[in-house]
C-alpha cells in the first residue's frame, strides 16, 4: 500500500530558523560553559575581566589571581563539566542568570546555578551556586 500525501511539502519552511539570534550574554555564557568542559584554568580564566570579582560562599574573590585560584579549585574538586542541559536561561543587558545540568567525566551529575554580569565581551561579576548533586539520591 502506498501513502500519498495531500498536502504540498514546502521545504523552503523546514530550512529556516525560528529561534532569536543569540545575544551577547548568550555566547559569553556558551564560550563559558564548552571551556569549562575542556578544563583548561588559562582559557577559563580569559573570559573573566582583570578585575573580575566571583561570589562564592568561600568569600568574594577579586581580580585575575584570585579568580583563577578559586577556578582552579574548583576544577580539581568537581573537574571538567559537560553540559547536559539548559534548563532555565535569561539575558537581560549585561546580566544573564541561568540553571543548567552538568555531568563530569566520572559521571557525576549536578544542577547549578549562575549569574553573570558581563562587559566589554568580558565576565566582571560571577555569582555560581549548587541547586542538587544528582547522586545523592538515597
Amino acid at each position: 500500500m502506498r501513502v500519498v500525501s495531500v498536502f504540498r511539502m514546502d521545504t523552503a519552511l523546514l530550512d529556516r530558523t525560528f529561534a532569536p539570534p543569540a545575544g551577547p550574554g548568550r555566547l559569553l555564557f556558551e564560550r563559558f560553559m564548552a571551556r569549562l568542559e575542556h578544563g583548561d584554568l588559562e582559557v577559563l580564566l580569559d573570559l573573566f575581566a582583570d578585575d573580575a570579582e566571583v561570589l562564592a560562599f568561600g568569600g568574594v574573590r577579586r581580580g585575575h589571581a584570585e579568580v583563577g585560584h578559586w577556578l582552579g579549585e574548583m576544577l580539581v574538586e568537581q573537574g571538567p563539566g559537560m553540559l547536559v542541559s539548559i534548563d532555565r536561561f535569561t539575558e537581560e543587558g549585561d546580566v544573564v542568570r541561568f540553571e543548567v545540568t552538568i555531568t563530569s567525566l566520572e559521571g557525576q551529575v549536578r544542577q547549578v546555578c549562575g549569574v553573570l554580569a558581563f562587559a566589554e565581551g568580558r565576565i566582571v561579576r560571577f555569582l555560581s551556586g549548587l541547586i542538587t548533586d544528582l547522586n545523592d539520591w538515597s
